[in-house]
């Protein structure tokens, strides 16, 4: 077996293709874009035979795992193969992937919740609010940077804020001229009928509902575009994970860090 590095070339995006085809619920799009993109690619060999791909980051933990049908059945060695060889030290999986989610689990000797991921009951919700969501413009790039910076410690110094307005894709919430809320409506490139949502709330006016009103009406923005709204949050947020539910979401996967042991 051997697992040869690779960019992300026509081969793999048409096995990552196949694999987004038998997916159980959607993929995260910060996980997809943030940790699976960022990691290592590494393409899959036997006897001259790609079987699939991994992925696995800086930190040796495979975040993506995929083999053609027709060698499913030889999972469990290539996890054992990746583990002895030092090639991960552990994963972070989501619970879609099951085939290479249970592998994992058969060989861990820990495993811990990291981030819930939500799918909405495609049901438009009636919001009672007064709260005036707009598009950021170009001429709001700096503010909303600062914002980030404040908010979240987000150094916006990579142009993702500059993407998102280009893409329409990022919002904002004012009062009295204060940046209460953005939010981000992400239209997924990789999953047709998909949309990310994620919201921050200024911090000296969060526990007023904003954050509610503010997901709720970029739910039914999406609603009305033909998507379906996908969201997440980690496992100590808990008061995000109230306001998702508040907003007609389920939890329909799990993405776990897996720890494994190298005997």
């Amino acid at each position: 077996m051997k697992f040869i590095k690779s960019d992300i070339t026509e081969t793999i995006d048409s096995l990552r293709s196949k694999l987004y085809q038998k997916l159980k619920s959607p993929i995260d799009a910060m996980w997809e874009i943030l940790y699976i993109g960022s990691s290592q690619h590494y393409l899959i060999e036997n006897d001259n035979n790609i079987l699939g791909y991994c992925c696995i980051n800086e930190e040796a933990a495979l975040t993506q795992i995929f083999l053609e049908e027709k060698y499913c059945s030889k999972m469990n060695t290539i996890i054992e193969q990746l583990i002895k060889s030092e090639l991960i030290k552990s994963a972070s999986l989501s619970s879609n992937e099951p085939i290479g989610f249970n592998a994992c689990l058969f060989h861990s000797i820990a495993i811990k919740a990291n981030t819930f991921c939500f799918e909405h009951i495609n049901t438009a919700i009636e919001v009672n609010s007064k709260l005036q969501i707009e598009l950021v413009t170009t001429e709001d790039i700096p503010d909303i940077k600062a914002f980030l910076k404040e908010q979240v410690g987000m150094d916006d110094t990579f142009g993702y804020t500059e993407n998102l307005v280009s893409r329409k894709e990022i919002f904002m919430a004012k009062e009295s001229d204060v940046l209460i809320a953005t939010s981000e409506c992400r239209i997924s490139d990789s999953q047709p009928d998909i949309a990310d949502l994620g919201i921050i709330v200024n911090k000296n006016y969060q526990g007023k509902g904003i954050a509610t009103q503010v997901m709720q009406m970029q739910v039914n923005r999406i609603l009305k575009r033909g998507r379906k709204p996908i969201c997440s949050t980690t496992l100590e947020n808990i008061a995000s994970r109230k306001v998702i539910e508040k907003s007609g979401f389920y939890c329909s996967n799990i993405i776990f860090d897996i720890s494994f042991t190298n005997n």
